[in-house]
């Protein structure tokens, strides 16, 4: 139950959801030449996202250079919709204290029985403790846009708008993955396939 509640917002509301818009499908642009993606007008470099990587993979006690093509996906998938949340809570208005990241944090902590506790969960799910800042963070953010969408529905009605929310702006700021690591596909707001066309290769 602890990893229920810990995980609820960012993996369960926002990542998840109906699929309320048509894919989006990154081809081969010139748009993301050099960037591992590119949402909107922001590029997130394959430095970045190595780096986020092999973050994941130490903590894991793996050697840095063992990522595969799953973890690289989940982790693109999480650097860009967190981008897309930023930019629509931006778009609202919407905007997070730290404050309010460390008392939500505090409240993980006090559910999972203690900050390793924490760390251990979402580790699980690709989250570096180096990372699980950003990440609450970005959970706050889903929160408080899901309250300003929709303010008088229930929490699985504030999550679905804040999904809703998000795959708009993905569609229409313009979301693109390089194809080396995938599609963008904006009803799951996660990384697809590589195109057929395209071998494989892991981000160094």
């Amino acid at each position: 139950m602890r990893i229920v509640r810990i995980r609820r917002v960012f993996v369960s509301a926002v990542i998840s959801g109906t699929a309320v818009a048509s894919l989006t499908l990154t081809g081969c642009g010139a748009a993301t030449s050099g960037a591992a993606a590119v949402v909107g007008d922001t590029r997130i470099s394959e430095q970045t996202l190595t780096s986020a990587v092999q973050e994941v993979l130490v903590a894991q006690k793996k050697s840095p250079n063992a990522a595969d093509a799953a973890l690289t996906s989940a982790v693109l998938g999480r650097l860009v919709t967190s981008e897309l949340v930023n930019l629509l809570a931006a778009n609202k208005g919407v905007a997070v204290t730290q404050g309010a990241v460390d008392s939500t944090l505090q409240g993980y902590v006090q559910q999972a029985g203690g900050e390793a506790q924490v760390q251990d969960i979402l580790l699980q799910r690709n989250v570096a403790p180096s990372q699980v800042e950003s990440f609450v963070r970005t959970n706050v953010l889903a929160q408080l846009l899901g309250q300003e969408l929709a303010p008088t529905a229930d929490s699985q009605g504030q999550s679905d708008a804040v999904v809703a929310a998000i795959i708009e702006t993905s569609l229409q700021v313009g979301t693109e993955v390089s194809p080396r690591f995938g599609t963008w596909d904006a009803t799951k707001l996660a990384i697809g396939p590589v195109p057929s066309d395209l071998s494989v290769r892991p981000a160094e």
